[in-house]
């Protein structure tokens, strides 16, 4: 039974809205050898783009093959605003047209940083796709500019309230007006920010650390001190060490003090090149791969440690989530039993770690209350995708409870993906095993453009 799906590849997709559509997935062959090397770290490419287009200098951005739909609606506005991008192949020659056929010939992008001031009106709407990231970063550097700026994304990002990235933006004198929906996209802005005396943002980090990470990574932009107040117990904290972390390895000093946190102009010192490390997060899937059709799987380009940023867990928790993973080679074995894992810094977990443990010996997922607030409330999701493949899971205060030794079985409807891509790649893998019909079809490109092609 075949397929019917598109290639990760294809100009089929070009300028198409991705999600919308069905596609049915037959059973694949299990027991298969795979190699399965892990794309370029999203949340890493889209902080160097736009640190790199704040510069004063041309920067090199690396490792970016196949980086995805994110983090190319991230280089998209920031070219709009005036930032000069190329696309370099490995022979480091310029790429004209990019577009998801020569997405793997792509090695590199040079940035010719703009500076403080160097930014330029756009004349368009700023689109920011589905990126969450992006939108938060793009709408706190727009707060610079004393032009107006529009910034819209796609469907399910429209539906995302972000009510605290807007209302720390207010604290600084930018004027907010929303077009349809209140904390909704899309959004129009003019600043410019603190324009007055007041010097102090209170940020609510319960929901996200990404609003902390825009203003971080948009500090150079700053032309006095700047203290952001935190409020509320603090989730993926890896993201914003990342942030902090990358401004202050290049010209920032930024200040902790307990829940303070002191933010200060500066020159950004960037260094020629920036090496992009692969994204550890999508190993879960590779995992799932293992878990769920007992494939061998040679996985390539897991990080450091310290780029891992919080998935680390993955590799650590693997032999509890019946997986035996020996330097690069994942299989599956019997060895799985039931765990608890805390998911408070890498949410992005919820859904294949949820698969894999009600396949394996189940347990229990805690500190995930911030996954509501992801592409789709990303909790009640993988209940319903669980349920879909008649699985179950109990959804608990900050997480969920997961019967182990369950049996996936064929969907009598088509899965909803919810617009969220990880709930799509986590579906595709279980219907491989059963067979499904999924709404979501080409929602892996906004992560993992090999994806598909990779299980094909």
């Amino acid at each position: 039974m075949g397929n019917e799906d598109i290639t990760s590849s294809s100009n089929h997709f070009q300028g198409a809205s991705i999600g919308r559509e069905v596609i049915t997935v037959g059973i694949s062959e299990v027991n298969k050898s795979l190699k399965w090397q892990l794309p370029p770290s999203k949340s890493h490419a889209i902080r160097a783009l736009f640190l790199a287009s704040q510069g004063e200098k041309i920067t090199t951005i690396s490792g970016v093959a196949n980086c995805g739909k994110d983090v190319k609606s991230m280089k998209s506005c920031l070219i709009q605003l005036g930032v000069k991008i190329e696309s370099i192949d490995s022979n480091g020659q310029i790429i004209q047209h990019e577009d998801f056929g020569n997405a793997s010939e792509i090695s590199s992008y040079r940035v010719y940083g703009v500076g403080k001031n160097g930014f330029s009106e756009p004349k368009d709407c700023l689109d920011v796709g589905n990126s969450g990231t992006a939108l938060r970063l793009i709408a706190v550097l727009c707060s610079r500019f004393t032009f107006k700026v529009c910034i819209d994304g796609d469907e399910t990002l429209r539906e995302r309230n972000t009510q605290v990235l807007w209302d720390s933006i207010k604290q600084s004198g930018v004027n907010i007006s929303f077009t349809n929906v209140e904390n909704r996209l899309p959004v129009e802005m003019t600043g410019p920010w603190f324009k007055d005396s007041k010097n102090e943002i209170e940020l609510d980090v319960s929901r996200s650390s990404q609003p902390l990470s825009a203003w971080m990574l948009a500090s150079s932009g700053l032309n006095q001190d700047v203290k952001i107040i935190r409020s509320g117990i603090p989730v993926s904290n890896r993201h914003w060490e990342l942030s902090y972390t990358m401004c202050n390895q290049y010209g920032s000093k930024i200040i902790i003090d307990g829940k303070n946190i002191q933010l200060s102009p500066y020159v950004l010192e960037l260094p020629d090149v920036i090496e992009i490390p692969r994204d550890a997060s999508m190993a879960s899937f590779a995992m799932l791969a293992s878990s769920c059709l007992n494939h061998e799987v040679e996985l390539i380009g897991w990080p450091d440690k310290e780029d891992s940023i919080g998935h680390e867990i993955l590799k650590s928790e693997s032999s509890s989530l019946g997986i035996s993973w020996v330097k690069e080679t994942l299989v599956s074995n019997e060895g799985n039993h039931s765990i608890e894992v805390d998911i408070t810094n890498c949410n992005d977990l919820i859904t294949p770690l949820s698969v894999m443990m009600a396949i394996g010996g189940g347990g229990v997922i805690t500190g995930a209350s911030h996954a509501s607030f992801k592409e789709s409330n990303r909790i009640r999701s993988t209940q319903l995708l669980l349920q879909s493949f008649g699985m179950d899971c109990v959804i608990n205060s900050d997480g969920i409870t997961i019967q182990g030794n369950q049996k996936p079985s064929t969907p009598d409807a088509i899965i909803d993906s919810f617009g969220d891509h990880r709930i799509f790649m986590s579906a595709y893998i279980l219907a491989c095993k059963v067979g499904a019909k999924i709404r979501g079809r080409g929602l892996h490109l906004i992560a993992d453009e090999l994806f598909i092609d990779r299980l094909s």
